[in-house]
């Protein structure tokens, strides 16, 4: 069960490389106003976000399996109380080594996400603004063709 739950974790830490990677084309299409790309990544962001979803509730599965605990015990369950129980050394010192970057990896993603979220902020900003200047200030427009 050690062995499965380390793979489960690379698994998750693999979903993860790939959200930053995702998070990270965002913000050079947010700055650079490539509004097409946009709804392509966010598409990929949510189809990995499912399989990210899939993965947990396995390691959850898991978990539950294994130390034979609750549903919600299995979810508040952190890594480092889950060294101490298990028994292979090589095995521990791996998920040690991924709960580290695993933490890096999640407060890089939570910093890219807020910085996107400010510029796409900005730019809805912008073209509100290009709209009234456009309008004249009206809030509808009449388009005929």
């Amino acid at each position: 069960m050690e062995k499965q739950l380390y793979g489960y974790l690379q698994f998750e830490q693999q979903l993860l490389e790939e959200m930053l990677r995702l998070a990270d084309k965002q913000q050079v299409a947010l700055v650079n106003y490539r509004i097409s790309e946009l709804s392509e990544i966010t598409s990929f962001q949510n189809a990995l976000i499912v399989n990210i979803r899939n993965a947990e509730e396995k390691r959850i599965a898991l978990l539950m399996q294994w130390l034979n605990i609750t549903r919600k015990e299995a979810m508040e369950l952190k890594l480092s109380a889950l060294e101490d129980r298990i028994e292979d050394e090589e095995v521990s010192n791996e998920i040690k080594k991924i709960r580290k970057e695993l933490r890096i990896m999640i407060d890089r993603l939570q910093n890219m996400n807020s910085t996107n979220r400010l510029l796409s902020n900005r730019a809805r900003a912008n073209v509100k603004e290009m709209m009234g200047y456009i309008t004249g200030g009206r809030h509808q427009v009449e388009i005929r063709v």
